[in-house]
């Protein structure tokens, strides 16, 4: 009994953080708002019906939820708008001259997220 309550309490602060990181990341540039969303979803499936609840009712949140749940679709606005983001992150690593190591590791990671956004198909079917 202990370690399910201490199982769902994990699943419900991942959950509470991934909704304010998506926060976040509406705001930032480069930080992905709809993974977040998702990641949101799945631990708060898990923990908290009033967070997956507000989620799926949310009218910004709920059509990506209905279109990851019905075929791991991602449409093409929020395709655009992560591209957008991820340049405009790419464009302040290198007007701020940071660190190579960091700038590759950087620019890996959102090259992994461009191709992975645009290789999921953008309609329910």
């Amino acid at each position: 009994m202990i370690i399910a309550r201490g199982k769902v309490l994990i699943y419900q602060v991942i959950a509470v953080l991934s909704l304010i990181m998506a926060f976040v990341g509406i705001l930032l540039p480069g930080i992905p708002a709809a993974e977040f969303i998702l990641l949101c979803a799945w631990a708060s499936a898990k923990s908290s019906p009033k967070i997956n609840n507000f989620l799926h009712t949310n009218k910004y949140t709920g059509p990506i939820l209905y279109n990851w749940n019905n075929g791991k679709v991602v449409s093409r606005k929020s395709k655009l708008i992560s591209s957008f983001s991820m340049v405009l992150c790419s464009f302040f690593i290198i007007y701020h001259d940071v660190n190579l190591y960091l700038s590759v590791f950087a620019f890996s990671g959102m090259l992994i997220g461009f191709v992975w956004i645009w290789s999921r198909p953008e309609k329910v079917s």
